[in-house]
């Protein structure tokens, strides 16, 4: 710089003669030649015409352009001619401008090279003259910055792409100054605050926290700039907090807050990242409910194994209490009764038996065990619950009817539960037709099919061989003629405690729904297309393999 300034002091001394065409640039000093040689660029004396042509140029035209001192000043190539073209309209605008205004111009733009090599330049100069036709004569400097520019270039394109980045992350990124004033504010901050970036800028950081908790954020602010010290790597490069943000609109929200220092050359200034913890706190409260149902389910299931055990043990020991008082009253009758009685005493003891099993059944599923299923003889299962629940069906004036294939393949079950699930729903296809005046409505279907894609299999099918039997199900199906079910309760009649009865817990299809499921099949129900409903529900054949492991046949 101090060459520039030597460089002009001497071309001012040297330009007090008006300049002609064929003049000569005016002898000066030796310190003249010596800076001339040692400048960084070109010094030119030229006319304020197109392309500016040039009688005097220094000897760094060379590197400069590419082109000969002698080139330039016999006129053989003019300045403008390399000058780029889309850059030489403005710079002869500044020019033009500058030399009407008697003021210097400095301006920057591209030259292309003999090599053809593009290269950025920096001139300065004014006008020393006017000749007698008016023509401006102009002296100056230029000289190469095209390292600067791709620096500057390369800085712009670090910029934007940092700019890129930062707007580019779903955090709020605030840069503030050591006050707290925030000098930046990236895309993320303006979509989740709802602020431009130029309505807070300048402002206090703290007007994006709600006001409550103003107090608590300066304190927090106050610790990290105590706390945050960038030249000492022993201190925490980060401190974070929760609070609640504060929008625009007024709207509070959970945010997360992380300070960070950034050593600047003055201060010591502060990224502030902020996350809107909306999302994370709505799942929390979402995964605490969820553990609060998992744990009212839980205590439910605690309930409902109680209300199932007493709800097994009620039917054997009704079935009990009805045979005792059969056997009383036949006894009653005289001799003549005494066969029947010694059979309602003999269905007394099997039911008896049959509550013990329950309880011992329940005793065993209540340790680390799973339900033992066996290869059971699916017809004997279903004619002994129908005997059961004959007594009280009849006891109730219901006639339960048997409606069975010829040949029922064998399924793996637990024949106990299965009962109860066939039991429990007999019981409640008898409720439900209460109102039923006649015998004839008074009839409940306990129904058998053998079905395979779809297909029933009923009773005219009398050719159904062992083979067969793989990969089908049975439907067992109860079929009432009472009400139906209504289509508002329909959705909820499995949950727990739900029922259309006016007594009872509304435990026992939620059960046998369990049942079924634990046994590879599904418990639904249909509304007949005349009258009442059918509950049916399926269990999968045993196959032969599985048939002859079981058997040994």
């Amino acid at each position: 710089m101090n060459q520039l300034r030597e460089f002009r002091e001497v071309m001012d001394s040297a330009s007090g003669q008006p300049y002609e065409r064929s003049g000569v640039l005016p002898s000066s000093p030796n310190r003249l030649e010596t800076l001339l040689q040692n400048l960084p660029g070109m010094a030119y004396r030229c006319l304020n015409r197109t392309h500016w042509p040039m009688d005097f140029v220094s000897d760094g035209c060379f590197e400069l352009c590419g082109y000969h001192r002698s080139e330039i000043e016999n006129q053989s190539v003019l300045w403008g001619d390399f000058t780029h073209p889309q850059d030489i309209r403005e710079v002869d605008r500044k020019v033009r401008l500058a030399t009407e205004q008697r003021q210097p111009f400095e301006v920057e733009y591209r030259i292309i090279a003999k090599d053809g090599t593009q290269k950025w330049v920096w001139e300065r100069g004014r006008v020393v003259d006017i000749r007698h036709d008016g023509v401006a004569v102009l002296e100056g400097f230029i000289t190469d910055i095209t390292d600067r520019k791709l620096s500057e270039a390369a800085y712009i394109h670090a910029n934007a792409f940092a700019q890129a980045v930062v707007d580019s992350v779903t955090e709020a990124v605030i840069t503030i100054d050591n006050q707290g004033h925030i000098e930046s504010f990236n895309q993320a901050a303006q979509g989740m605050f709802a602020f431009r970036s130029t309505e807070v800028i300048g402002d206090q950081c703290r007007i994006l926290i709600r006001t409550s908790n103003y107090r608590e954020f300066d304190q927090f602010f106050k610790h990290c700039r105590d706390q945050l010290d960038p030249g000492n790597p022993a201190r925490p490069t980060s401190i974070g907090m929760e609070t609640r943000g504060n929008k625009k609109t007024g709207e509070f929200f959970p945010v997360h807050l992380t300070i960070g220092p950034v050593q600047d050359k003055i201060e010591t200034k502060y990224v502030l990242l902020i996350r809107d913890l909306t999302e994370q706190k709505a799942a929390e409260k979402e995964a605490a409910d969820q553990r609060e149902l998992l744990a009212h389910a839980d205590r439910l299931n605690t309930l409902g194994e109680t209300a199932g055990i007493a709800h097994e043990i009620n039917q054997p020991l009704t079935a009990i209490s009805m045979y005792a008082n059969s056997g009383l009253s036949f006894l009653d009758r005289g001799p003549k009764d005494l066969s029947r009685a010694r059979e309602a005493l003999n269905k007394l003891s099997e039911q008896a038996h049959r509550a013990g099993a329950i309880i011992e059944h329940m005793q065993k599923m209540t340790r680390p065990r799973d339900s033992r299923h066996e290869i059971t003889n699916c017809e004997s299962l279903i004619r002994d619950v129908h005997k059961l629940a004959e007594v009280e069906a009849q006891s109730r004036n219901f006639v339960i009817v048997l409606d069975l294939p010829v040949k029922i393949p064998r399924v793996k079950c637990d024949p106990i539960q299965i009962q109860q699930v066939i039991f429990n729903l007999l019981r409640n296809g008898m409720e439900a037709m209460e109102s039923c005046s006649s015998r004839q409505e008074r009839r409940i279907i306990l129904s058998v099919r053998v079905i395979k894609d779809g297909i029933n299999k009923t009773m005219a099918d009398r050719q159904i061989s062992d083979k067969q039997t793989i990969e089908k199900q049975i439907k067992i199906s109860i079929v009432d003629k009472g009400p139906g079910i209504p289509t508002d309760v329909g959705e909820q009649l499995y949950q727990p405690f739900a029922t259309t009865k006016s007594s009872g817990m509304g435990l026992g299809l939620s059960i046998s729904r369990s049942i079924i499921s634990a046994h590879h099949g599904v418990l639904e129900y249909a509304n007949n297309p005349s009258k009442g409903a059918t509950f049916y529900f399926t269990l999968p054949c045993v196959s032969l393999d599985a048939l002859v492991d079981q058997t040994g046949e």
